[in-house]
């Protein structure tokens, strides 16, 4: 398995590093194809959104509406990634995860990453359809399950590399939530709210013979055939 520094991972609060179980501050998991991807650093920009609706009724002599509440939601989170292939050089040895091959960098497997987690994932043996889902994690701050209802961006920008590759890639995704929570619940966790310490203890792990911290994989989320979600980690 890959293997990620722990001077690479420190979290913005000091911590106790002789701990067995390591927090990883930025990540994406994608639930149906079991991948796990270490961020290297924070998101350029982050929205949180939080909406809720109510009917209206206008009864006669009233000078304003009743207001009937109809539902909250969906929490939708907007990242705008502004990646440059230059400054994320050395990423690809001492942060990243993912096995970087000679043909490709740090940058062109987060694309394929992102562009993966719009797609679905067959397993013709059970005749099993599993449709995209991904946890995103930012900092402490940020923390959420869901899927991307809408659309993946990606935007390549000048100058070009002598590779012939773009230098500066800017990628934006909105994550809409899939779980219910309630004011009490939301009162006590905020916007990281669901964390899993299961999705980070079964993907990290530290060897205290070398210092490093191990990346590797859990389940994936389970569907039946028509491709509705019901449930996973």
């Amino acid at each position: 398995m890959p293997s990620i520094s722990l001077t690479s991972l420190q979290p913005r609060v000091p911590g106790n590093y002789s701990d067995p179980f390591l927090m990883i501050e930025n990540y994406i998991y994608l639930h149906h194809v079991d991948k796990f991807l270490v961020l290297p650093s924070f998101v350029d920009s982050v929205t949180d959104t939080q909406s809720v609706s109510f009917q209206t009724s206008y009864p006669l002599s009233r000078s304003a509406p009743i207001y009937s509440y109809a539902n909250s939601g969906p929490r939708v989170v907007q990242a705008a990634f502004n990646l440059h292939r230059d400054l994320l050089y050395d990423i690809n040895k001492d942060v990243s995860n993912l096995n970087v091959t000679v043909d490709n960098d740090y940058v062109d497997l987060f694309i394929k990453y992102i562009q993966a987690a719009v797609l679905p994932s067959y397993e013709a043996a059970s005749k099993m359809v599993n449709p995209p889902m991904l946890s995103l994690r930012l900092g402490n701050d940020i923390f959420i399950k869901g899927v991307i209802t809408s659309q993946v961006s990606i935007t390549y920008k000048y100058p070009v590399l002598s590779n012939g590759r773009y230098a500066n890639v800017e990628i934006g995704i909105n994550i809409s939530e899939i779980d219910p929570y309630d004011a009490k619940t939301v009162l006590n966790t905020g916007s990281f709210r669901y964390v899993s310490t299961t999705l980070e203890r079964s993907n990290v792990s530290v060897d205290g013979d070398n210092g490093f911290a191990t990346v590797g994989n859990q389940g994936r989320a389970a569907t039946n055939s028509s491709g509705i979600l019901r449930g996973g980690h």
